[in-house]
């Protein structure tokens, strides 16, 4: 009898084993490695900050913490929105709705998971950690302190011509508020570089595929047809876009050169059937019009 209840445990035990129900030694290991071999595909640590990444939560339940400055990357206060981008190059921007802007270089410790941002030759490390948001998207922590982090959601995937991205730095040298009064040609390449950033917006959403334009870090004087190019009114400038001159007078004298563009020279026609594509040749041929 105990001969026969043998063979039917051993009977079991390899049904079971042939289920997957019991694992043989160092099957489950090797099961475990490969998840964790897949994550890591996945959401690689050292690469996961490439992209652009959108505000999505702010965490600051420790009162001490409130206010404290964390060199030109300070954590935002609960209504406010931000953008950082990161890219392959080792630079980064970071800009708020409010028209803040910020940028530096960055790097990625795998021992510390931390991330190291400079800028104005002040430097900080600040512990990350990586996960997927409800929506699918990737997501990125900072952690301040055990009580204090924000996190943020995948905006835009990294670009293999990333200096093609409309938020990197050097498409975005005229948020740099000068700290003197400039002259017509100083006033005219801050205008031709907000252009550009304009048509690096539409060529990343052309290229991204992406079913709308957005101009939410981006709020200025130029607006987008379907097909042509715009001026806003001047009674409607954003005080974002005011603010990145050195005074509303240059503003405003930027504003005119780009609205006697507009009204006054023969720029090019283009009809491919995409809109965006069109609106970003008639912006390059305005670039390059401004002489």
């Amino acid at each position: 009898m105990t001969s026969v209840k043998l063979i039917i445990l051993f009977i079991i035990i390899t049904m079971m084993q042939h289920h997957g129900i019991i694992y043989r030694t160092g099957k489950r290991d090797a099961i475990r490695l490969g998840r964790d071999a897949l994550k890591d595909a996945v959401l690689p640590r050292s690469s996961n900050l490439n992209g652009s990444w959108r505000l999505t939560e702010v965490n600051d339940s420790d009162p001490a913490m409130t206010g404290q400055a964390h060199v030109e990357f300070q954590r935002p206060p609960k209504n406010q929105d931000l953008m950082m981008s990161f890219f392959q190059d080792g630079t980064f921007t970071q800009i708020k709705d409010n028209g803040e802007y910020s940028f530096g270089t960055w790097s990625y410790d795998s021992l510390t998971e931390s991330v190291f941002l400079t800028s104005n030759k002040k430097t900080e490390e600040i512990r990350t950690a990586f996960g997927v948001g409800v929506n699918g998207l990737r997501m990125l922590t900072f952690e301040f302190s055990q009580d204090n982090s924000i996190s943020l959601i995948e905006n835009a995937r990294r670009s293999d011509q990333f200096k093609e991205d409309p938020f990197y730095a050097e498409n975005n040298k005229w948020r740099l508020k000068p700290t003197e009064n400039e002259n017509e040609r100083q006033i005219r390449d801050r205008l031709k570089n907000y252009i550009l950033h304009n048509i690096r917006i539409l060529k990343a959403a052309g290229a991204r595929e992406q079913v709308y334009v957005s101009k939410e870090f981006s709020e200025g004087i130029i607006k987008f047809y379907n097909v042509g190019i715009g001026v806003v009114e001047r009674k409607k400038i954003p005080q974002t876009w005011i603010n990145s001159f050195y005074s509303r007078e240059n503003a405003l004298q930027a504003y005119g050169m780009f609205e006697d563009y507009l009204r006054y020279s023969d720029h090019k026609k283009h009809a491919t059937g995409n809109w965006v594509r069109d609106d970003s040749n008639i912006l390059t041929d305005i670039h390059n019009g401004l002489k």
